[in-house]
């Protein structure tokens, strides 16, 4: 038998060589476990065997209908024939299953009839094998098994050959068929471009509805390799066209392909450095359309391309195959979290929470988040809110074949998120929850469903329009519903019948202080209801007076611990908090630094006592002259006699005149303070022009100090 099938593998082999086609059909039994569970062994064993006789008389029947025909057995109900169609083959290889294998199956079931008292199903799966220079006969006939093994453990799909036919088209003529689409990354911070994903698209398909369609069935085929590599070579060469100044271009990498032998073989490299990219302009996004089975050689890859300058990024975290494995053994740059997680998740408060967490956990690592599929400006302001680092999404900018401008309401949210967020958490914004919502025309049984299927849910909020008009208390929905006539007179309703249509609203730019005072002036039965955020009055979330006392207890034990004991300015760990929230603002600002003049002789010669009265009368002389500043000044007690200001750069020279006026007035009520004079030294900070740090501030008010204390007197020197 061995020498038969070596003779018949011999033969196709020669036939490929000869470009003849070769067509592959995989056979096995629907269901054989159950057969063989409900008849035994024996009976099975019987219909194997009738099954091989059948086969065998068909193609010695059909001899003369193809140029060669031959079929083995895989074991068990597995079977493979193999046929080389010739001028007297009378179909087709898409008309093969219904022309050959039915038949064929109504035989064999003839066959069987007095073994079994039901009809055996048989599944079939065909694949097409052609010659291809450069590889193996035996390598091709493989490739052809695999492919029709596939096919038949699957679905059937009736547009296989159409399908299939379109991805030759698509290999052989790319430029005609192919075109790759950009969609930006932007920064959370600054609303700037980081980047480009780059998206396969085939625009005159007729087969795939979806480009993700594409991909899997290419898998099956066989022809996953050249497909990836098309759709990378097809980015690579489009992206010059569209990026600025090193902005980021995002390749999506299947894992299969990323340890594939050929792909290491310096082509991507190469076609980058023709486009003038180098390897750390791109960030490999590992698409996890398959499992990970070994990350241990997956891992040895991914160094292989870190080595080589390339950024990792790790796609569909939170569905799919992604997991916390996946993190922990790749160790990615980048979590790109999934849209599932990020739609409706300004309503959801699990998908906040999940969010918050993968958000505090990429800090721990040191990677960065990436929020895809933003499509609100609710989820734009809750992604931003909760800390991620860059955003992408329908509502940044649609995928598209050139450069598009970023939607201009995303640069407004940004801007305002971005003025909020500073290191002492100023606005109501830091502590908001999600709030689920209904509309107006939302039965009190549906949200009466809601409340019971929430248990830890204690508030919703009722929409017109987009807008808030009120608010529905749990305990008050339970409490009108368990009157005497409540479940009949409410239940099938509309909610505003019950709603609250005066709840506490504060706009997302509100000071905490501020909503505190709010909170508390309201009537005792209100006193500890929900208060809503909104932006011109779109709902953005609640928060309760439980975490609202919560924060402002801590916050002022934290103002308390920051502030100097002398003055209650602001000390070194705020001041510090307030020069970092200005550099990360990216916008030009005035610091002047404060220092008194022979400030240790007057300390001295007059007592620490005296020397305590000289700085709190500086401290509100620098606190008065900040009052009668345009914008927001703040003053900080830096230690003994050292103070600074941080002030808009537009008034720093005027504000350094105001001081040096009020500080001689003042010195004339103090004892012996003709010695004492103040030096202020100006510093304006571009963010623009320079690459500012903390520490480098430092440094260059300590160099202008030492000029101007030079001076001598009262007097100022800006720089």
């Amino acid at each position: 038998m061995f020498k038969s099938v070596d003779i018949s593998q011999r033969k196709l082999y020669r036939l490929l060589r000869d470009d003849k086609t070769v067509w592959v059909l995989y056979l096995d039994i629907v269901k054989f476990q159950e057969v063989e569970f409900r008849y035994g062994y024996k009976i099975c064993r019987q219909i194997l065997e009738e099954i091989e006789n059948e086969i065998s008389h068909t193609i010695k029947q059909q001899r003369n209908l193809y140029l060669f025909s031959h079929f083995e057995s895989r074991g068990g109900d597995d079977f493979v024939v193999y046929f080389v169609p010739g001028k007297n083959t009378q179909w087709n290889i898409t008309e093969a299953i219904e022309k050959w294998v039915i038949p064929l199956e109504e035989r064999f079931n003839h066959r069987i009839s007095k073994l079994v008292s039901e009809k055996i199903s048989l599944r079939s799966g065909i694949a097409q094998c052609i010659n291809e220079a450069g590889r193996s006969p035996d390598y091709l006939l493989y490739a052809a098994v695999k492919e029709a093994f596939l096919l038949n453990k699957s679905e059937p799909d009736p547009n296989f050959f159409a399908r299939r036919q379109e991805i030759i088209y698509l290999i052989e003529e790319p430029a005609k068929y192919l075109k790759a689409a950009f969609q930006p990354i932007i920064e959370a911070r600054s609303g700037e471009v980081f980047g480009f994903e780059a998206l396969a698209r085939i625009p005159s398909s007729t087969c795939f509805n979806n480009i993700a369609d594409l991909f899997p069935f290419a898998e099956k085929i066989g022809q996953l390799y050249p497909i990836e590599t098309l759709c990378r070579r097809q980015a690579i060469t489009s992206y010059p066209s569209i990026s600025h100044n090193k902005e980021r271009l995002f390749l999506n990498i299947n894992p299969l392909v990323l340890i594939d032998p050929e792909f290491a073989s310096g082509h991507t490299r190469k076609l980058l450095s023709e486009q003038g990219l180098t390897p750390s302009d791109v960030i490999l996004e590992i698409t996890e359309r398959s499992a990970i089975e070994d990350f241990s050689t997956f891992r040895d890859a991914l160094d292989h391309y870190r080595k080589q300058g390339y950024l990792i990024a790790l796609d569909d975290v939170g569905a799919g195959y992604s997991s916390l494995q996946s993190v922990a053994e790749l160790h990615p740059d980048f979590l790109k979290v999934d849209r599932s997680l990020i739609k409706g998740v300004n309503a959801d408060p699990i998908k906040w929470a999940l969010l918050e967490t993968f958000v505090t956990f990429s800090k721990r690592i040191g990677c960065r988040i990436i929020a895809e599929g933003v499509e609100t400006a609710e989820e734009l302001r809750t992604v931003v809110q909760l800390g991620v680092d860059y955003i992408q999404g329908f509502f940044i900018a649609r995928p598209s074949f050139d450069r598009k401008c970023i939607n201009p309401a995303v640069k407004e949210i940004l801007d305002v998120k971005h003025r909020l967020k500073s290191a002492e958490q100023n606005s109501i914004l830091s502590m908001v929850e999600p709030l689920p919502l209904f509309n107006t025309h939302t039965l009190v049984n549906a949200v009466e469903t809601y409340f019971r299927d929430h248990p830890h849910q204690w508030l919703v909020g009722i929409t017109e329009d987009s807008r808030l008009v009120g608010v529905m208390q749990r305990d008050r929905l339970f409490s009108a519903l368990g009157t005497r006539y409540g479940v009949t007179l409410y239940s099938e309703r509309t909610i505003p019948i019950l709603m609250d249509t005066n709840p506490l609203i504060v706009e997302d730019t509100t000071p905490l202080e501020v909503v505190s005072s709010l909170a508390m002036q309201r009537s005792c039965s209100q006193l500890y209801d929900g208060i809503i955020v909104a932006n011109q009055r779109k709902p953005i979330g609640l928060v309760s007076v439980a975490n609202l006392i919560k924060t402002m207890a801590e916050r002022q034990i934290q103002i308390a611990r920051g502030a100097n004991p002398l003055t209650g300015l602001p000390g070194n760990l705020l001041i510090d908090q307030e020069i970092r929230q200005h550099l990360e603002r990216r916008s030009t600002f005035g610091l002047i630094y404060v220092d008194l003049n022979k400030f240790k002789y007057y300390n001295d010669l007059f007592g620490f006592q005296q020397g305590d009265v000289a700085i709190k009368m500086l401290s509100e002389v620098l606190l008065n002259a900040s009052c009668n500043t345009a914008q927001e000044t703040f003053v900080g007690h830096i230690g003994g006699d050292d103070f600074i200001i941080i002030s808009s750069s537009l008034e720093l020279e005027e504000l350094a005149v105001n001081i040096l006026f009020q500080f001689e007035q003042s010195c004339k009520q103090l004892t012996g303070t003709e010695s004492l004079s103040v030096a202020l030294a100006g510093l304006i900070i571009n963010t623009a022009e320079q690459n500012w740090t903390p520490l480098l501030v430092s440094e260059r008010a300590t160099q202008i100090k030492k000029e101007v204390k030079a001076i001598g007197g009262n007097s100022y020197l800006v720089r």
